[in-house]
């Protein structure tokens, strides 16, 4: 089965956002999203919560507030997963998609309150999630998380017997 793409900016566009990223050598995801943090003024905190938050299909959710950001992940998963998702976020973050989306009102903010108590709720600008973005946006995400994580494995001395094949998956799009 072959997947179309939606129409998007091109992957150079990406690309050079990971170059200006500097992803750090060798991987710091800590270092990342203080660098993430650093090109948006504001700082960036990470919050794991239970899979009560997910049960609407979210994985990790972005609530922008008045003064800073915070990415919500569900726990019991890999950190490779976790890490994943909060790229997600961070790419949504890098891609400016909090400029053009509504706020998501898929999430319950009582259940956010349940989910994730320590998150003072009565700042958030936006909450960011799956079903208020666009499927290119989705899409454009999804691939720069990649991007980042294709240089994870890099630098973390991981396996790298898959870097070939993604080189070339990443230069279909």
């Amino acid at each position: 089965m072959r997947i179309s793409r939606p129409s998007r900016r091109p992957s150079n566009h990406l690309r050079r956002i990971v170059a200006e990223m500097g992803i750090p050598v060798p991987w710091n995801r800590d270092q990342l999203i203080g660098g993430v943090a650093a090109r948006r003024g504001r700082p960036i905190h990470l919050v794991p919560v239970s899979h009560a938050l997910v049960q609407g299909g979210h994985s990790g959710l972005w609530l922008a507030r008045a003064e800073d950001d915070v990415i919500l992940y569900a726990t019991g998963m890999s950190d490779v997963h976790a890490t994943h998702i909060i790229c997600h976020e961070l790419a949504h973050m890098e891609l400016g998609h909090d400029r053009d989306t509504i706020g998501d009102t898929s999430v319950d903010s009582t259940v956010l309150s349940v989910a994730a108590p320590s998150v003072d709720t009565t700042g958030v600008v936006k909450m960011l999630g799956r079903s208020n973005y666009s499927n290119d946006q989705e899409y454009e995400a999804e691939l720069l998380a990649t991007l980042i994580m294709a240089g994870r494995r890099v630098t973390t001395g991981g396996d790298t017997t898959g870097d070939a094949r993604v080189s070339r998956m990443l230069g279909t799009f």
